[in-house]
């Protein structure tokens, strides 16, 4: 069973004071349980706001691992998420990309609590180990260490008045303490603070269910450079409460600030808070259910007790005015956002009892969860959403489309997709067409940003400027996808550890949103200075097919194009960013042998008939040589050779490989990557008989399915022919009774940029400013039929700008794409145009 001991609501609260009506309907003992939902119903608008204020059901949207330990304690600031769990470790999250970027070291026990200043610049974290450390979240350094002078336990809460500078902490021994940072240097101290013990003999019940144990880690050498403060005893506020204090949280009354702390005693106390000193006020008299954590909202205070109780207080009359059972186990977290409260219970539930926009919960499952929740408004100027949020909304719904190609039954799905997409570049301000294809082919989507005409230097040179035009092509079809193996339904994205998995999401929606939000920022910001088009199809999985003809038909709507980028390639490790300069082209064939006899039983007819089957592999054996030297005739006359400069570009690549793998030597990775890459290649994928697939059956037919690959400068056609006839000539020697048909299902082009050329130095130039690193050049062995073609229909050239990672699993399960890498793809396609619109317009 989960224990949830961190919740927080990433969202500030509204201002509105509830009434006894808001409480009874927003705070209502019917509660909802935070759940998975079934794939959701895909909207054509990226307007996130619901139009009916219901709850519904939800799940995380992303999931952080971490390893064997619970998760204690969370807080949040603008960048980073941190979190606190068993081992002594506070873990730092770029709230953005989802991805760790740095581990806090120091406290020599678990962290019980983390607590923000009100500005965000400083951290506060207690721990078991006795000490509560202050780190600056810029530089993510620890200032300073703050100790008792005495054995105070676990120090299980703490909070921080920014008025008084001052530090409140919950500690074990029933006491709390108190350390004004203004005058920290009057009790500085040399004493190392005390080690956490791994035995909890002396520990009751209470403390071994709200804690688990925590194992003794030795203390940090560069710990000696770190200054250390000692709470001076006067600032000790000895039994506080009769329990351990669990809970502490800052509010105001009409006298100034107040502290409230709760403990495993089960009252509630209120105390005026001054500088260096603090003075009860109230006691709130509970049960033996101890206080475990609060919310406050106005005048209503929200405890989460022992068992499952949410006990609601007046602090106005301090009344207990209502007891909310809500959960089957202890309470150990409360939120609250929008008139909304979040708990969080041993029992291993969320609980909410209404809507609100963000919500992030940590827990012994050592998963922290990311949930997207419903959102309640009552004017949509009160959020604020950020490009990034729309993008990876508009994505998660452009995945849940099963646009599959090559299969009539998914041709609805299909046309859906392509009508969300062209609905997403109507409303982000593009032009937008369905380009129809044959009857059961997919359409293709066209989009175009129009870039602002710079009527300045038209005039000052008094020519007509033309404005600069770039294509970007892509596709929304995907293969299809079954559920097993997967993580979580592939047309339900999802995320985990700043990866996004889903079918699509690399290959290919992800980097075509990418792109699309970029032209669509630049835009908005009015830097955009060229046409941004784009062409992005949905048969290129099923061979591109009907693409040629609805280019060409739609050739005047399209217009010019004087580049084009296409994002649909990976990287050559995980690592290192990458431009692809060439891909090598592809023929597909079918090769079939049949008999004008039925299938026979080989008991009754073997040796008697010529077999299809065995003609076939007599047929295939001739095609490649013992050493993988294909026989065609001709085949390798107009290959390229490698000349000394694409030698040059294979040097770094070899070099990283021969720091990954070091059985092998630079001359035998050079061979590899070339012969993956840049020579061609025979591959027979598979052969099917006819009839029931019997061990006792002659197959009166057999099909093979076979495919080339070709390279620079092999001529598609040429091949083609002489594959045919090469099969047919040695079929012929055969001298069998059989017939044989060969088909060439599919053809494609190879492609080969230039490196050198300006487009290529441009795009080199905007991966290095985001990356910070010079991209390696790669080619690939795979193929994209249209790009050779579009390069030539258009006289442009064509740029290959891969987004995605080695280890995305492109076509394969659990399908991903770092959130990083698609922010930091639309940043490089940003400043892409940007920088192609400046050079424009100094031309």
């Amino acid at each position: 069973m989960q224990q949830y001991s961190s919740i927080i609501i990433n969202q500030p609260l509204l201002s509105s004071k509830p009434n006894e009506k808001t409480i009874n309907e927003n705070f209502s003992t019917k509660s909802e349980i935070i759940q998975r939902s079934q794939s959701p119903t895909p909207l054509r608008s990226l307007n996130r706001i619901p139009q009916k204020l219901e709850i519904q059901p939800t799940k995380p949207s992303h999931t952080l691992t971490l390893g064997d330990n619970s998760v204690l304690s969370l807080v949040c600031s603008y960048k980073y998420l941190f979190s606190g769990s068993q081992d002594p470790y506070i873990r730092v999250w770029n709230l953005s990309a989802f991805q760790q970027i740095k581990t806090l070291r120091g406290h020599t026990g678990g962290i019980l609590c983390l607590y923000l200043s009100g500005d965000y610049t400083m951290l506060f974290s207690s721990s078991g180990d006795e000490t509560v450390r202050v780190w600056n979240t810029e530089t993510l350094n620890c200032l300073y260490v703050i100790q008792s002078s005495h054995d105070v336990g676990d120090l299980f809460s703490v909070v921080y008045s920014d008025p008084l500078e001052t530090l409140y902490i919950g500690c074990q021994n029933t006491s709390i303490q108190q350390f004004d940072l203004s005058t920290k240097e009057k009790y500085r101290s040399l004493n190392s603070p005390l080690l956490v013990k791994s035995s909890n003999e002396n520990e009751d019940a209470e403390t071994a269910k709200f804690c688990a144990e925590i194992s003794y880690i030795p203390k940090y050498d560069d710990d000696n450079d770190i200054p250390r403060y000692e709470i001076d005893e006067t600032m000790v506020y000895w039994n506080s409460h009769n329990g351990y204090v669990y809970a502490l949280l800052l509010g105001n009354n009409k006298d100034g600030e107040i502290l409230i702390s709760g403990s495993g005693d089960g009252d509630v106390k209120i105390w005026s808070i001054e500088k260096n000193s603090m003075n009860l006020l109230q006691i709130l008299k509970g049960t033996d259910a101890g206080v475990l954590t609060f919310a406050l909202h106005e005048d209503l205070l929200f405890c989460g007790t022992q068992g499952g109780d949410i006990k609601i207080y007046d602090l106005e009359t301090y009344q207990h005015i209502r007891t909310l059972v809500v959960h089957e186990d202890d309470v150990l977290t409360l939120a609250i956002s929008d008139h909304n409260l979040y708990s969080g219970s041993a029992d291993g539930t969320i609980k909410l009892s209404s809507h609100s926009r963000w919500l992030i919960s940590g827990a012994n499952d050592q998963l922290i969860k990311f949930w997207s929740l419903p959102v309640l408004f009552n004017d949509q100027e009160s959020m604020d959403t950020s490009t990034a949020d729309v993008m990876l909304y508009a994505l998660s719904k452009w995945v849940s489309l099963r646009t599959v190609s090559g299969n009539v039954k998914n041709f609805e799905e299909c046309l859906r997709g392509a009508k969300f997409l062209k609905s997403i570049f109507e409303q982000l301000g593009a032009e937008a067409f369905l380009l129809p294809g044959a009857p059961g082919q997919n359409p293709l989507v066209f989009g175009k940003f129009l870039g602002i005409k710079d009527n300045k230097l038209a005039t000052a040179t008094r020519k007509v400027q033309k404005t600069f035009n770039i294509l970007v092509y892509g596709h929304y079809d995907v293969v299809n996808a079954e559920e097993e193996g997967w993580l979580s339904n592939p047309f339900e994205m999802f995320g985990k550890d700043g990866y996004l998995y889903g079918r699509g999401v690399t290959d290919n929606k992800g980097p075509m949103l990418a792109a699309i939000f970029a032209a669509n920022e630049l835009q908005q910001e009015k830097g955009l200075k060229v046409n941004v088009s784009f062409l992005i199809e949905g048969e290129e999985e099923n061979g591109s097919e009907g693409f040629y003809n609805v280019v060409d038909n739609s050739k005047e709507l399209i217009g010019e194009a004087d580049v084009i980028f296409i994002s649909n390639s990976y990287w050559y490790c995980d690592e290192i960013p990458c431009l692809n300069y060439g891909l090598r082209g592809v023929i597909r064939a079918t090769i079939e042998i049949s008999s004008s006899k039925s299938d026979v039983h080989s008991g009754m007819e073997g040796g008697a008939v010529s077999e299809p089957l065995n003609d076939m592999i007599r047929v295939l054996a001739k095609l490649v040589s013992n050493d993988n030297h294909i026989l065609i005739p001709g085949f390798y006359d107009k290959v390229r050779p490698v000349t000394e400069y694409e030698e040059k570009l294979y040097e770094p690549i070899v070099g990283l490989c021969a720091r990954q793998t070091h059985d092998k030597n630079p001359k035998d990775l050079k061979h590899l990557l070339m012969s993956r890459w840049r020579h061609p290649s025979l591959t027979i994928h598979k052969i099917d008989v006819s009839g029931p697939n019997n061990v006792t059956v002659i197959p009166r037919s057999a099909k093979a399915t076979v495919s080339m690959r070709i390279v620079p400068d092999q001529d598609l056609e040429e091949i083609a022919s002489n594959f045919m006839q090469y099969v047919e000539l040695i079929f012929n020697e055969l001298k069998t009774d059989n017939t044989i048909t060969i088909t060439i299902n599919n053809l494609a082009d190879w492609w080969l940029g230039d490196p050198e050329n300006r487009f290529f130095k441009a795009t080199e130039e905007a991966v290095k400013q985001e990356w910070g690193i010079k991209p390696l050049y790669v080619r690939e062995g795979g193929s994209i039929p249209a790009v050779r073609w579009l390069e030539k229909k258009f006289n442009a050239v064509a740029v290959n700008l891969p987004m995605g990672q080695a280890s995305d699993q492109a076509h394969l399960i659990n399908e991903r794409i770092r959130l990083q890498n698609l922010y930091n793809g639309k940043n490089i396609f940003k400043n892409l145009f940007r920088k192609l619109s400046e050079n424009t317009a100094a031309t």
